[in-house]
């Protein structure tokens, strides 16, 4: 899936290479164990556990070793989420796929118990459930799971970032949800909140949703025109518009939040699909000069369209792959 690089934290960039390239997993737990701040908290772990994949057994003995370190069982649970999204190959066989698919619900039960360990070991500590809210989308123990767990999320932090952006892709056709769902979770969750504020970027990700599940219904030629005439309908730019000026109106409070790049990345992603190269240029200004994963991913690879955004909103590309 690719490691998100839309962020710019020194600390978490020697951490996640540490923890990739040589396998050393100490640089990332002491980061995870000595952030205060919930934001930062759920960016790191996020990015540390795409970045912890590969490295899966020895994360398993750290969290054996002292089984009552709460950044331990956070970094395995959020390494083994990460894994369960990355196992299915859409190229596989039946068998393989059959294969993958119990891989996956394995990592998904051994994610789902890491996880609430991390949280029983730090009841206010918002971060496992965020990652748990990744966990339950496809694989929920109940009906009410992956609402159950979103909202103890937000009761601890009413706005984390990437437990509402998890919880808005729960609700898309999917997962058995409906564009009126996950539309109406943008509009109530960012209701009232500050200019500048991260979440304005729930409404950019709702209409990428949108765009995407008109090309997982019917024939292939209706497909592609509900997406190529979704961007355009008066009353989707209409809302992005206006969600995209109340992020880029803060006073400069957000440009330092942990989740500000992906949230202007989200805009941009949407307005470079669009077409509108001027709006894609004032949010890739404050987006940082490396991708994102996701929502690039939704439309192809994340480091090429990243970079295509960037040249054609008339923008140096430094960092071209993801």
């Amino acid at each position: 899936m690719g490691l998100d690089l839309a962020f710019s934290d020194e600390r978490l960039e020697k951490a996640l290479w540490a923890l990739t390239d040589d396998a050393e997993a100490t640089p990332a737990l002491e980061l995870i164990a000595g952030i205060d701040d919930i934001h930062e908290r759920e960016r790191a772990v996020s990015v540390l556990g795409a970045g912890g994949v590969r490295q899966l057994e020895p994360l398993r003995e750290l969290a054996r070793q002292q089984a009552y370190r709460r950044e331990r069982w956070l970094l395995l649970g959020a390494s083994l989420a990460a894994a369960a999204w990355e196992v299915r190959d859409p190229g596989a066989s039946d068998k393989a796929t059959y294969q993958q698919t119990m891989q996956q619900q394995a990592l998904v039960a051994e994610a789902r118990s890491a996880l609430r360990h991390a949280a029983a070991l730090g009841r206010d500590d918002p971060v496992p459930w965020s990652e748990l809210a990744g966990v339950v989308i496809g694989a929920p123990l109940h009906a009410t799971e992956a609402a159950d767990v979103f909202k103890r999320a937000a009761t601890i932090a009413p706005d984390l970032y990437l437990a509402h952006a998890r919880r808005l892709t729960g609700l898309t056709r999917r997962w058995y949800g409906t564009p009126d769902y996950f539309l109406a979770f943008a509009r109530t969750r960012v209701e009232g909140r500050p200019d500048g504020h991260p979440l304005h970027a729930l409404v950019a990700l709702a209409h990428i949703e949108g765009c995407v599940d008109g090309l997982l219904r019917g024939n292939v030629l209706g497909r592609f025109w509900r997406a190529w005439r979704y961007f355009g309908d008066p009353e989707v730019r209409h809302e992005t518009d206006a969600a995209a000026d109340r992020l880029l109106a803060g006073d400069g409070e957000y440009r330092s939040h942990p989740w500000a790049m992906p949230a202007h990345q989200a805009f941009a992603a949407l307005y470079h699909q669009a077409g509108d190269a001027e709006r894609t240029r004032a949010h890739l200004e404050l987006a940082g000069d490396r991708p994102a994963v996701w929502p690039w991913r939704y439309f192809g690879d994340p480091g090429k369209l990243f970079a295509a955004a960037r040249k054609s909103a008339g923008l140096q590309n430094l960092v071209t792959g993801c």
